[in-house]
Formats: C-alpha cells, sequence, structure tokens
C-alpha cells in the first residue's frame, strides 16, 4: 500500500520542524535463547522453567504475582511499582506503571527483534548541529516556512492508522463473533490476537464518562472447562489488568464516543499506536475468516492518520 506526505524542503533536502530530532538506536540486549539475559536470570531467580518459552503474557502476570507477594506496589499510587534490583535490571526505572509491563517486556523477547531494529530515541543536541548546517549550506532558518513542498513516500510500515469508527469497525469483534470464531480452536488465538473489543468500564474509574469501553486483545490464556465443551479462553486486554471472558464482551456496536476515548488512551500511550500494516493484516484475517472473497477484501482501505497530526482523528 503506497502512502505519500507533502513535506515542506529546500530543493531535494528536507527542513526539519523546530523540534525534531535526529534518531539513535534503541538499546540493545544480550539474549539467551528466547529471551534477553535480564528476563531470563529474574525469571530463573522466582523459580520459573525457562527451558521452554514462556509467553509475554504468562511473564505479565509473573511479574505481578512477584509485586504483589514482595508488595513493590507504591504506597499511594496502586497503579505504580516500585522496582527492586530484579525488576529494575529488566526495566532499567526505579518506577513503572503496572499496566504497562506487557508492552516494556516487549523488546525481551528475541522474536521482536526484527521489529524493533528500526526503532530510535531521539537527542535535542544532534538537532541544534543540524540546524547549523542546513543554515549554512541553503540559508535555512530554524522553523522558516518555505514556499516549496516536495511530495515523498512514506514506507506504510511507519504510516499510523487514524483512530476513527471507520477503521475500528474493520477489526472490531462483538461477542457473538468471537463465540463463532472459537469453534475453530486452531485458528481462534491468530484471528483474535490485536483485535479490538468492548467492555464494561471500570465503575471505580471517575475518568471514565462511557459506560463501556473499547479494549485491544493482546493475549489469550487457555483454560480448562468442565465437560465436553473443550478449552476456553480468557483475554488479555490493553489498559485492564485482570483477564477477560467471553461472556464479559458486548454483543452491541460501539459508539463515537468510545472510539474518541480509546484514541485519547492511545494519544497518552496507555495503548500502542496503530499501524495501517499491523491493522491491515489483522482485517484481513478476520475477512478471510468470515468467507469474504480476495476481491472484496483488497477493495477495503485504511484511513491515514492526518500528517502532522499529534491526535489520531479527533479534536
Amino acid at each position: 500500500m503506497d502512502s505519500f506526505e507533502w513535506i515542506e524542503s529546500s530543493g531535494q533536502q528536507v527542513c526539519t520542524p523546530v523540534r525534531m530530532k535526529r534518531k539513535i538506536r534503541s538499546k540493545r540486549y544480550e539474549f539467551v535463547g528466547w529471551g534477553s539475559r535480564p528476563l531470563i536470570e529474574f525469571l530463573e531467580s522466582v523459580g520459573k522453567d525457562i527451558k521452554e518459552k514462556i509467553s509475554r503474557h504468562d511473564v505479565t502476570s509473573i511479574i505481578n504475582e512477584y509485586v504483589n507477594i514482595n508488595n513493590l506496589l507504591h504506597p499511594s499510587k496502586k497503579k505504580r511499582i516500585l522496582c527492586d534490583d530484579r525488576l529494575h535490571s529488566i526495566f532499567g526505572r526505579k518506577t513503572i506503571g503496572r499496566i504497562k509491563i506487557h508492552d516494556m517486556l516487549e523488546p525481551h523477547f528475541a522474536e521482536n527483534q526484527h521489529e524493533s531494529d528500526d526503532d530510535f530515541s531521539y537527542s535535542s543536541d544532534e538537532t541544534e548541529n543540524l540546524f547549523s548546517v542546513l543554515k549554512r549550506d541553503n540559508g535555512i532558518t530554524p522553523g522558516r516556512k518555505l514556499s516549496q513542498k516536495t511530495r515523498v513516500h512514506v514506507n506504510p510500515n511507519s504510516s499510523f492508522a487514524a483512530v476513527v469508527p471507520g477503521n475500528i469497525n474493520l477489526v472490531y469483534l462483538r461477542k457473538s463473533l468471537v463465540e463463532d470464531l472459537l469453534k475453530d480452536h486452531e485458528t481462534f488465538e491468530s484471528k483474535l490476537i490485536g483485535s479490538f473489543v468492548r467492555i464494561k468500564s471500570d465503575p471505580h474509574d471517575y475518568l471514565q464518562k462511557n459506560t463501556h469501553q473499547l479494549v485491544q486483545v493482546i493475549g489469550l490464556k487457555k483454560i480448562s472447562i468442565s465437560g465436553d465443551l473443550g478449552p476456553g479462553f480468557l483475554l488479555h486486554v490493553s489498559n485492564v489488568m485482570k483477564d477477560v471472558s467471553i461472556s464479559m464482551l458486548s454483543d452491541e456496536n460501539f459508539s463515537e464516543e468510545e472510539c474518541k476515548d480509546l484514541d485519547l488512551r492511545i494519544k497518552n500511550g496507555l495503548v500502542k499506536r496503530l499501524t495501517i500494516v499491523h491493522l491491515d493484516e489483522i482485517r484481513c484475517d478476520l475477512d478471510k475468516g468470515n468467507g469474504k472473497s480476495q476481491e472484496a477484501i483488497n477493495e477495503v482501505s485504511i484511513a491515514e492518520e492526518p500528517a502532522g497530526s499529534i491526535s489520531f482523528g479527533f479534536k
């Protein structure tokens, strides 16, 4: 999927905005098999068998259990964790948000390293050096608007999807559809991970104005069910600490206000940003499972986040 964006430039050289910063490679970990050395050492220290890979969801549960046993919750901010030496070796921080554990574990899994190769942070010092070069070579003043614009190709892997009802509806699953997907246990997990479901909001969350909220499925936990019903599943979803059963899912459509709330949580860093490529992969898997033809699947396009936008579709 080709994507283009208009940027201001001088000749062939892009004029970097005032707050733009040059990239620096993110931190690299030494890996021991499937996990980073700090993670493997932590799991061994709490008596876990690391010969077989432990899923990110299960590692999150292990860390939460470790936090509870060792009383590491912040005394006044119950959603924050005080990192002891073991946790500090993994996260590199004195405190972390409890709901961020799952996301912060991502770079500690060897399978995610090909994705993180292109990740980067920024340095403001290099920004000033860049502006000095631009000003010297092209007479460009930082922050100055240039009259010329150039159409450049944008890698779709780095293009983010707008968080609008039309996009989210493509990967939204009502309870009845989840129950239909559950009939095929072999493909259930691959189709559900990354999709969005609707659950009741926490009544004790005074910041939540809606009765329901949209959450993204980020993991599954298989459970045993008595009788001949086969295996069951609990859903691990974004921004919710407790696992969610399928019976707790809504079978109704979500509202625009609930989509706006999801957009705000993404903007605040509570939910991972959605790339067009990733969203499209989830949509295609779901559409194929619903029996749609390849031609019908190819006709659907995903709206891109507006260029230069900080929020994703709502203002």
